[in-house]
């Protein structure tokens, strides 16, 4: 009987298919998630005209979204977004705890949100949101031109200020069982 001796080419086929194999058994799970439930949440969200850009954050328990909006392409904050949160939610089955909105206000945008602000966590602690309304109408009326919206969700409040071309969107959990740390972005 002869005795078969292993080339330097054989070796290194045999090595690269084990390779392959090992990389194809243990990255697969992670391969299958990337290609099934990350790329139909992307193509979902690149048909949302005022979506620019969209970023999922998972850390632990808590799913956080990140967005870029054109300002110009909304006009109704709690409609862009909630669709947007209920499409992840049922992706990921989980619940979205936080929401960033990606963008910079003016500074005029940025005191009217800080003078809104008390109005809203007291609308919060007492379930009355007419103070709310009345606050919102009155900053209206000391601004003069502007738009000043204040729409409320099952789970955050939506608000929504544009003046002059620039918008300042915020979107702020509602409960105190959510995460309270708030998320703000706006634009120029």
């Amino acid at each position: 009987m002869s005795r078969k001796y292993w080339s330097l080419r054989q070796i290194v086929i045999v090595v690269c298919a084990f390779a392959l194999t090992t990389g194809l058994l243990f990255g697969g799970r992670t391969l299958l998630e990337q290609l099934f439930s990350h790329h139909p949440l992307q193509k979902w969200v690149h048909n949302l005209p005022a979506v620019e850009s969209f970023q999922l954050q998972e850390s632990g328990g808590e799913l956080r979204v990140k967005v870029k909006l054109d300002p110009q392409q909304v006009t109704n904050l709690k409609e862009t977004i909630e669709p947007l949160i209920q499409e992840v939610e049922a992706k990921k089955q989980r619940t979205v705890t936080e929401v960033l909105i990606d963008n910079k206000p003016t500074d005029e945008l940025a005191e009217i949100y800080y003078q809104l602000s008390f109005a809203l966590e007291e609308a919060e602690a007492t379930g009355e949101y007419n103070e709310l309304y009345h606050t919102l109408q009155s900053l209206q009326e000391q601004v003069g031109e502007g738009n000043f919206r204040v729409y409320l969700g099952n789970d955050f409040f939506y608000i929504q200020l544009s003046k002059q071309g620039h918008a300042y969107f915020k979107v702020v959990p509602r409960s105190a069982s959510t995460n309270t740390a708030e998320l703000e972005g706006g634009s120029a």
